[in-house]
């Protein structure tokens, strides 16, 4: 299965009226030849707060031409926000810039009618400042319900990003889009206490039966990597800038990530460019 040429795009498109939007996507440069029988291998990073420790993590991740979809407030956020010139910064090294709501709430705890103003007013604001479509979102702290998952697409989003972890299949659903794994330690007994108080059955499947219930995020990252470079799917990083800083774990991150890149057949996406890749005529 040939990885689709269309991938190539960048964050340059800009908002007009509703109707005239283009979907704007990006990868972190060309993408590979790969033979026809050959599974679609794809690699994503998603990165939440909007914290200006994103620079340095968007620097890096360019670095290793590998792209990522940084997640943004767009008024509010307990934590520092970048400023509308990093953002463009951001933008400048081929990375996604996509809506985290307007002030960072959990949306499961507000009202229809609010989750509607958080979603709306989220991407206006980001798309208004930037003059760039923000078709991209992600749930503050991960956390959904079938109120907010059913006005993702009316609020104008093509894809909205949970925690729902060890995943990596490309078929999934976009108001629900999976992860792999978090680029943040965690025991053993907190990620399955996550997958089960999020449903995430197939997740723990996955986890026990390919990846021997491994804890330690570096070595069931490149576990993960390693079965989508057999398998084909989605290899898909997340993680907070802040907490990469708070935790000492840049160095760390930069191990899976120089493991992670450059690897031949592999297209290195956004999240948009994931969406994009689905949308594709299968060969």
């Amino acid at each position: 299965m040939k990885v689709p040429g269309a991938l190539i795009h960048t964050l340059s498109q800009p908002v007009t009226d509703a109707g005239a939007r283009r979907y704007a996507r990006v990868t972190s440069g060309m993408l590979p030849a790969t033979r026809d029988d050959r599974p679609m291998a794809l690699v994503t990073t998603s990165w939440d707060d909007g914290h200006p420790y994103d620079l340095r993590l968007a620097s890096l991740l360019a670095t290793y031409q590998v792209a990522g979809t940084f997640y943004v407030p767009s008024s509010y956020s307990k934590r520092p926000l970048m400023e509308d010139s990093q953002l463009r910064d951001l933008i400048g090294m081929n990375m996604e810039i996509g809506s985290h709501t307007d002030t960072h709430p959990v949306l499961t705890k507000l009202p229809p009618h609010e989750i509607w103003r958080e979603l709306r007013e989220s991407r206006e604001r980001l798309e208004q400042r930037l003059g760039l479509a923000v078709p991209s979102f992600c749930y503050p702290k991960g956390k959904f319900n079938r109120a907010a998952r059913k006005l993702i697409a009316p609020a104008g989003y093509r894809l909205a990003r949970t925690t729902v972890a060890f995943r990596t299949e490309l078929d999934f659903d976009p108001a629900r889009m999976p992860v792999s794994c978090q680029c943040a330690p965690q025991s053993r007994a907190i990620r399955l206490r996550h997958a089960l108080r999020e449903g995430n059955l197939r997740g723990l499947r996955n986890w026990s039966r390919w990846f021997g219930l491994e804890s330690e995020f570096a070595s069931l990252a490149r576990l993960m990597f390693d079965r989508v470079l057999r398998q084909g799917g989605v290899f898909h990083l997340w993680g907070h800038s802040w907490e990469l800083e708070e935790g000492g774990l840049w160095s760390a991150c930069e191990d899976v990530l120089r493991y992670i890149a450059r690897r031949p057949g592999v297209a290195y996406v956004t999240n948009g460019g994931v969406m994009e890749a689905r949308a594709e005529p299968r060969k």
